[in-house]
């Protein structure tokens, strides 16, 4: 094969990749809190690892999401955290982000994530100071210890500006992604526990 053959080989294998990546699924999300504690969790995968993921909340400032729907601004200060769903622990977080600023995770944000690896993850909205109280999902947040500098009302009391409790997200560029049916992150551990158990008594069942 000619080294121009080569060449035309090579660019039409790297258009390939370029725009299998490109075409990854997005996904739109939007809903509302109504208490200050409130934590929304989404489940998401990846195939492989990818450095193009993004995830990105809009009802603080408003704008577009990956949907084409308009999002009305003046939504509450939000916070991500992402967390490896087999292991319940710790990935990445946006605490560091500027206040005036939505939430993000990508290897292009401020304070980015470059790359994640192929798997399982969970992903929790909340609002700040709402921020993630350990390093495993089954410690909760700030809120569940009593940390949160709310204003002590059980309904949404808009900590940290904002004009209401609504939320949107979008999670781009990953497999599948969904809204996590289990809502409290200190089942994560008690169901890990549980199973565990449940499988230590087949376990001696079985021996027996």
């Amino acid at each position: 094969m000619s080294i121009q053959k080569c060449l035309i080989a090579l660019l039409l294998c790297s258009s390939q990749a370029v725009s299998a990546d490109a075409t990854l699924p997005h996904f739109s999300f939007t809903g509302s809190f109504a208490n200050d504690s409130d934590v929304q969790f989404f489940d998401f995968y990846l195939a492989a690892e990818s450095s193009t993921i993004s995830i990105e909340t809009l009802s603080f400032k408003g704008g577009t999401n990956a949907a084409d729907e308009v999002i009305t601004g003046s939504g509450f200060n939000p916070y991500l955290s992402l967390w490896e769903q087999s292991t319940g622990n710790y990935v990445f977080g946006t605490a560091a982000k500027d206040i005036a600023e939505e939430a993000v995770i990508s290897s292009t944000a401020s304070y980015s994530y470059g790359t994640l690896l192929a798997g399982n993850y969970i992903l929790a909205l909340s609002q700040f100071d709402n921020v993630a109280a350990g390093t495993n999902l089954s410690e909760g947040f700030a809120a569940d210890l009593g940390l949160a500098s709310f204003a002590g009302s059980p309904s949404f009391t808009l900590n940290g500006g904002g004009g209401s409790g609504h939320w949107a997200l979008d999670i781009n560029n990953v497999d599948t992604a969904s809204i996590r049916a289990v809502p409290l992150p200190g089942s994560f551990g008690f169901m890990v526990s549980g199973l565990l158990g449940l499988a230590a008594l087949i376990r001696r069942k079985v021996m027996v």
